[in-house]
């Protein structure tokens, strides 16, 4: 399992030799756009979940922030946006959901005042808990195809999500074994993703993948400044994969993740 993207697709390997990175024209994130967390469901107002949201707050800040992860993608002309408080739903989700659902629901947070409405400059993480399984298609389901995904309500005219089922219990942490590590690894993929092709397809993609996407078949285990985990993106400056800054424990995996390894997708 690994991360998926949708609905520009996703190649379980990369073609050889030096990547070609395009731009196809599509809306990217601008300096100073704004994330906004969803935390969908009754568990987030308990003591073990309001702890979580505490923990994800951190790390949704220290990942958008961060001048080497975040910052480095001023290569894309793409810019570091700010964090607003984040909004809990306090209707718990059904145990499975589709895309569709979410896109409904997030509409009608944003009509009813529920979430800030943030038009096409911004972006939403919605974070869903446990025991809930979200279906890109009747063959998709989060933990078993995927991880986590980003996508649009209508195109380049937003507004732009990313949906993060709780932490899958195998395929999506290729380097420890804490939930909150899983969870991190993908959402920043997500953020970064979201950021460089905000209507997916149409912004920066090499092939039908996405930055991270490419860098995920040979997989390093890479840390931010302040200790969170991180998929690496293209660096198209360098011609090779984001790394980590020293000392952050950064790790490549042996194994090539399309042959030895489960996958489930992170969404782009």
């Amino acid at each position: 399992m690994w991360h998926f993207a949708r609905p520009c697709g996703h190649r379980s390997s990369s073609a050889a030799g030096s990547p070609r990175v395009k731009y196809n024209g599509g809306p990217l994130w601008k300096t100073g756009y704004t994330w906004q967390s969803v935390y969908w469901g009754t568990y987030f107002t308990t003591p073990s979940g309001s702890s979580w949201v505490k923990r994800v707050d951190d790390a949704v800040l220290n990942i958008e922030t961060d001048k080497a992860y975040s910052g480095g993608l001023s290569e894309y002309n793409v810019g570091i946006g700010r964090v607003i408080p984040h909004t809990i739903i306090k209707t718990s989700p059904p145990g499975r959901l589709s895309d569709l659902q979410i896109k409904q629901a997030l509409t009608g947070w944003i009509s009813q005042g529920a979430v800030s409405s943030l038009g096409t400059e911004g972006a939403y993480n919605i974070f869903l808990p446990p025991g809930v399984t979200v279906s890109l298609s009747p063959l998709e389901a989060s933990c078993k195809v995927f991880c986590d995904y980003h996508n649009t309500v209508n195109n380049a005219k937003g507004p732009f999500y990313t949906v993060e089922p709780y932490p899958c219990p195998q395929g999506c942490n290729q380097c420890t074994s804490d939930p909150f590590d899983t969870l991190t690894q993908g959402l920043s993929e997500e953020i970064v993703e979201l950021k460089t092709d905000m209507d997916p397809g149409t912004g920066w993609v090499i092939g039908n993948e996405e930055l991270c996407d490419y860098c995920n078949t040979k997989f390093v285990c890479n840390r931010i400044s302040t200790g969170e985990y991180v998929n690496a993106w293209y660096d198209k400056g360098k011609n090779a994969c984001w790394k980590g800054p020293a000392g952050q424990g950064s790790e490549l995996l042996s194994s090539d993740l399309d042959t030895n390894r489960a996958r489930v997708g992170t969404g782009s």
